[in-house]
């Protein structure tokens, strides 16, 4: 149990790197949050306004990772949550990172 949690924890946590780092998202609460305070979920928008209203969409439409819609300060945000037994950090995060590069590309079935 400890081994799997530890996992989900760094993959979230090398998630909300990637967004942090990225110049099409934004990591929320603030970009300047600790990642102490980041375990199994990553919340974040698009930079781009206009594609926060479809994001969740054009993730989960790539049929490699799954995400959820939520609010944050009244306007849409995403939220992934990192909940597998499964979970292997490197190749989980290699397909979270490309497929949130394409959608913001707008490559999202490439």
């Amino acid at each position: 149990m400890e081994d799997m949690l530890a996992r989900m924890v760094r993959l979230a946590r090398k998630i909300a790197v990637f967004v942090r780092s990225s110049d099409h998202y934004v990591l929320l609460p603030s970009p300047e949050r600790s990642l102490e305070g980041i375990h199994i979920i990553v919340l974040f928008q698009a930079a781009d306004e206009s594609l926060n209203s479809v994001l969740v969409q054009r993730i989960n439409e790539s049929r490699q990772m799954y995400v959820s819609g939520t609010a944050w300060m009244g306007n849409k945000a995403t939220r992934i949550a990192v909940s597998s037994w499964r979970v292997d950090v490197e190749r989980d995060f290699e397909v979270v990172k490309s497929i949130l590069t394409k959608v913001a590309e707008g490559r999202v079935n490439s």
